[in-house]
């Protein structure tokens, strides 16, 4: 009977101890997701394409006579009216005379100072002079003033979307910085880049400060519009690595998603036409935590 009392205490101790396993074992995590409903709005769709700036009207600006720069009034890159003054020359004969040039002849105050005016307003787009004290000979390049309200975008086109420009569209204009621009497309060029691609410009209507010459930026030609579009954020439509077949995860209470095969539209990186099915306007559709969630999903809703 001695050697039944250790086995009945090893037998209790077993029971009483829960395995390491038991111990890890809780609830199974669930996603933190994010809904929302759908919208039945307008919705475009477009192409985007890279165009470039520049100015095709341009204003040499000269020395209209030989002499010293004394003063350079602009820097690259400014904006000027026409008749502002951009450089003061010194004649050669009027530095001779100096400071007595007046006591020679007082009418000949003015005498070899001239101001050299920009002949029409623009930008400064090149500056060849940037300093004073060069001597310069009669004729010699300061500056390039480009006329600014000829700014235009060239638009290199790929022939089988010339469709997409034909009938002077408007069109978005997206600069680097991410401003957008509304532009017109003005008539093709009676040219071909090399690369098969017809030659556009794009007017910009009332671009805002000074867009530099040679600029690349991004020109959205529409492409597709409907009117009436049952739509949710792109966030919320998911594909597969072929992208042949598309889903989204709707809620079926707040806690369970199921996964709910879609057939897409009219498309932009913002949203998305679904065009079937059709869901309630009260249905809620995963926008954030969805990616990789299994059909019938347990979820955490968060606001």
């Amino acid at each position: 009977m001695n050697y039944l009392l250790p086995l009945l205490l090893l037998l209790a101790a077993c029971h009483a101890a829960p395995a390491d396993g038991d111990e890890a074992a809780g609830p199974t995590p669930r996603a933190q997701v994010q809904a929302v409903a759908v919208s039945t709005q307008p919705l475009t769709q477009y192409r985007t394409f890279p165009a470039t700036s520049t100015y095709p009207r341009k204003s040499t600006v000269t020395a209209p006579v030989a002499g010293y720069v004394t003063g350079v009034k602009v820097r690259l890159g400014d904006r000027v009216t026409a008749g502002q003054v951009l450089f003061t020359l010194e004649t050669k004969e009027r530095r001779a005379l100096g400071n007595s040039i007046q006591r020679i002849d007082p009418t000949l105050k003015g005498f070899g100072l001239v101001a050299v005016p920009a002949p029409s307003p623009g930008i400064v787009s090149v500056l060849n002079v940037q300093q004073a004290g060069d001597y310069l000979l009669e004729g010699t390049a300061l500056a390039t003033v480009a006329e600014s309200s000829q700014l235009v975008f060239q638009l290199n086109l790929p022939y089988e979307y010339h469709a997409l420009a034909q009938g002077h569209p408007r069109c978005t204009i997206v600069l680097p910085d991410s401003t957008r621009l509304v532009g017109v497309v003005q008539s093709a060029l009676a040219s071909v880049s090399p690369g098969q691609s017809e030659v556009y410009l794009v007017k910009p209507l009332n671009p805002q400060g000074v867009i530099p010459e040679n600029l690349i930026a991004q020109i959205r030609l529409t492409q597709t519009r409907q009117p009436r579009a049952q739509t949710l954020p792109a966030s919320c439509v998911l594909a597969d690595e072929t992208l042949h077949h598309f889903w989204v995860m709707k809620l079926v209470n707040d806690s369970t998603a199921v996964r709910v095969a879609v057939t897409l539209g009219v498309q932009n990186p913002e949203e998305i036409e679904i065009k079937s099915p059709v869901f309630s306007p009260t249905t809620r559709i995963l926008s954030a935590g969805n990616y990789g969630l299994a059909d019938t999903a347990k979820v955490t809703l968060t606001r």
